[in-house]
């Protein structure tokens, strides 16, 4: 017997994260839950670059601008840039309701920026390189578009094991859906190897530091409802399946949560590694 939500033939393999449509999707709930969460990376991140006042900074990959809003009442200017045109739908927006006109926002692929060398102080990328199909590139464009002693900083997520926020979402559909690839867990997740990537693009003086941050869960209902809002591997998923076989779907892995979240709720954490290079 077929499987009712077995994938398609001649589907992928893996759900792929590095389309701006899968980013897309999510735009418009993404910041509703990532936001205050991520903020937390992104604070570290800024205390420990420290751009004065007035820095000229790069977002790479800034999703809905977490690091943007944080850094713009600190700096001279931010620029953030993303490949999905929604989510800079939505940090133009949000730049215009709070009056910040010190922020620029561009739809522009963080392997190809379109802005001359030397041109900011510094450069920042929270949790995107891992979806980046040359991170060497990235990485190299990052570089050349620091001024000299300019610096950059990449969060990266340590390894699953270390991230019970993201592993219990996992589990929970290789339980519910074990015909599926398992989602991508990404790369540069140890320091060794976040050091020798951005050395090997160039930077110097390379340092990584580990961070780790925590979300109250209230529910299974309520972590369900975190990643159907920003979750782009769910909303991959989603597609992928068709929305006449979700509902079937979605209660299944919403039964499989609810064997990982215990009655009162739960604190989450996950650990991130901070990498910072010079130009």
């Amino acid at each position: 017997m077929t499987d009712s939500v077995s994938p398609s033939p001649g589907a992928p393999q893996t759900i792929m994260l590095g389309a701006p449509a899968v980013w897309d999707a999510i735009a418009n709930t993404y910041a509703t839950d990532v936001a205050p969460f991520f903020a937390r990376y992104a604070e570290e991140g800024l205390r420990i670059v420290h751009p004065d006042a007035s820095a000229q900074v790069l977002d790479v990959a800034c999703g809905p601008g977490t690091l943007t809003f944080l850094a713009a009442p600190r700096v001279k200017r931010v620029t953030a840039v993303d490949f999905s045109p929604k989510m800079v739908d939505e940090v133009r927006a949000r730049a215009a309701k709070d009056h910040l006109t010190n922020i620029d926002a561009e739809v522009m692929d963080a392997q190809s920026l379109r802005f001359g060398d030397g041109a900011f102080d510094a450069a920042f990328c929270i949790f995107a390189f891992m979806f980046f199909p040359d991170r060497g590139r990235a990485f190299g464009e990052m570089r050349r578009v620091l001024r000299n002693g300019g610096k950059a900083l990449v969060a990266t997520w340590a390894p699953i094991d270390r991230r019970p926020f993201i592993k219990l979402g996992f589990d929970a559909m290789a339980e519910a859906l074990p015909q599926f690839p398992p989602m991508p867990k990404g790369d540069l997740q140890v320091p060794e190897e976040c050091i020798a990537e951005m050395t090997a693009a160039g930077f110097r003086d390379v340092t990584t530091h580990g961070f780790t941050a925590s979300a109250r869960i209230d529910s299974a209902e309520h972590y369900w409802q975190i990643m159907e809002r920003s979750g782009a591997g769910f909303a991959a998923l989603r597609k992928k399946i068709g929305e006449e076989k979700w509902p079937n779907v979605q209660a299944r892995l919403l039964e499989a949560v609810r064997k990982r979240i215990p009655e009162g709720g739960v604190e989450l954490a996950a650990e991130a590694i901070l990498s910072v290079g010079s130009r």
